[in-house]
């Protein structure tokens, strides 16, 4: 199964990332180690409605960046059909999501996307005081639509960073034009 998009949808992770830094400083004074990295979910603990936070974005092509700092947000739906996790959203094909395994290469996230800053994986490692890429990590890759019509495949991968709260990114490569996407889905019910 997979999921259409259009174009015109900027998407990112500023608004989760930032709560999870605000919380920071009172977990820094906390004499106990930090555990959050022991979060280590099944499949069906990520089922459950969330909060999209997409953007900011930046298309890329012959060394130009064009960057998209607009935020959007919308809700999706992890449903856990015959042993899949499949991301439902309002519009929009399904995307099956599977787990990554500790063999894949690691996931590295810079500090800004088109010179739009945001946390890079490195912050979340600090953050979280482990290696990201020591979370369960899922991907899932659906079809998306140009505004001409066209059809390109997209790429999405999320780190499980907390409980309910998914954190990573969108990427698709059309006519030598790539577009990177930051996304946060924050959990707001099952």
């Amino acid at each position: 199964m997979r999921r259409q998009i259009t174009v015109t949808k900027a998407i990112g992770s500023v608004t989760a990332l930032a709560a999870l830094f605000l919380t920071m400083p009172v977990a820094a004074q906390d004499p106990e180690p930090l555990a959050f990295c022991a979060y280590q979910p099944e499949l069906d603990d990520l089922v459950g409605v969330y909060t999209v936070t997409a953007g900011p974005s930046a298309l890329s092509s012959g060394g130009m960046t064009i960057p998209n700092p607009n935020i959007e947000t919308y809700q999706s739906t992890f449903a856990l059909i015959d042993d899949v996790l499949v991301m439902l959203t309002d519009g929009a094909p399904s995307v099956d999501f599977h787990h990554i395994g500790s063999d894949e290469p690691d996931w590295i996230g810079a500090d800004n996307v088109g010179g739009i800053p945001v946390t890079s994986t490195e912050d979340m490692g600090i953050v979280l005081d482990c290696d990201v890429n020591s979370l369960i990590r899922i991907i899932g890759t659906g079809i998306g639509t140009a505004q001409d019509g066209r059809q390109f495949e997209f790429t999405i991968r999320l780190f499980a960073s907390l409980d309910g709260l998914l954190v990573g990114g969108n990427m698709w490569t059309i006519d030598g034009i790539t577009m990177r996407q930051r996304l946060v889905y924050s959990q707001t019910g099952n």
